[in-house]
């Protein structure tokens, strides 16, 4: 095992597991513990981001009889995630991957999973915190990163997934609860909009809907993972097909990615190590 094999398979390692730390996080977030919401953007965009240059790497290898492309070529694309998941799409097509996996999904909440992403990834969003505290302008003419999330996931999510009868019994719930303890409980809080919550009946029932959202939301999450995972072990194949021993198999780097739906949805911890 050479310095290249053994840095191609550390790359791999890194890409799949921030992609499974940062889903992982995802599913703890809420709007008492928004520092979750952190760690899973700062994480899916590291793992989007470099699986996504890791397969451009590969594919250029594989056109040029293992050579791989200057650096500079891999840091042009920055952190545009939305341009290296269609560059990774376009090598799932070129190479005739079987469909649905090998393509990126479309819907309108997985774009706007990538768009959130991508404005954190290239700093649009990343330090909206920092730039509110410090008057930076550029604040005022952007949105916190929690709130575009909610806005451009958890509400579509919602919107396709979250029935009446979904809606009535939390709503039931949230009403027996504010009944029984309301007139002794102050909550002073925030939804992940930024908007002020301020009755336990409020908050219940913004907890329970993000909390319904969340294993949807994984699942569209992971299913952008799964086309990676699947671009990545195909090139790993085509590597090992071409004699290319400086390439590892990368199949058991992303395999953990490579599940149905309802499991993408239905586990809570990720890890491609368990």
């Amino acid at each position: 095992m050479n310095s290249i094999w053994q840095a191609l398979a550390r790359e791999a390692e890194l890409s799949a597991e921030h992609m499974a730390i940062g889903v992982t996080a995802l599913g703890r977030a809420d709007m008492d513990r928004k520092a979750y919401y952190a760690q899973a953007f700062f994480a899916l965009s590291v793992g989007f981001e470099r699986s996504c240059k890791l397969a451009l790497v590969l594919d250029h290898a594989l056109m040029h009889a293992g050579k791989f492309p200057a650096s500079k070529t891999v840091k042009g694309y920055r952190h545009d995630l939305d341009r290296l998941l269609l560059q990774t799409e376009k090598i799932a097509e070129r190479m005739d991957l079987p469909t649905p996996d090998a393509r990126l999904p479309r819907s309108d909440i997985h774009r706007g999973i990538i768009d959130t992403l991508s404005d954190f990834a290239t700093n649009v969003t990343r330090y909206f915190n920092l730039d509110l505290i410090t008057g930076n302008p550029r604040a005022s003419e952007r949105e916190d990163p929690v709130a575009a999330w909610s806005r451009n996931v958890t509400t579509p999510v919602l919107a396709r997934h979250y029935k009446r009868r979904h809606r009535e019994r939390h709503m039931l719930r949230a009403r027996h609860f504010d009944m029984s303890m309301g007139p002794y409980v102050i909550v002073r809080s925030h939804a992940e909009t930024g908007e002020s919550i301020e009755t336990l009946h409020d908050a219940m029932l913004q907890s329970a809907a993000v909390a319904f959202a969340r294993p949807w939301e994984r699942m569209y999450v992971l299913q952008i993972a799964r086309f990676i995972g699947t671009v990545m072990s195909s090139l790993g194949y085509a590597a090992q097909g071409k004699r290319l021993e400086d390439v590892p198999y990368l199949s058991e780097f992303f395999a953990i990615f490579n599940n149905q739906d309802t499991y993408l949805r239905k586990r809570k911890v990720w890890s491609i190590h368990h």
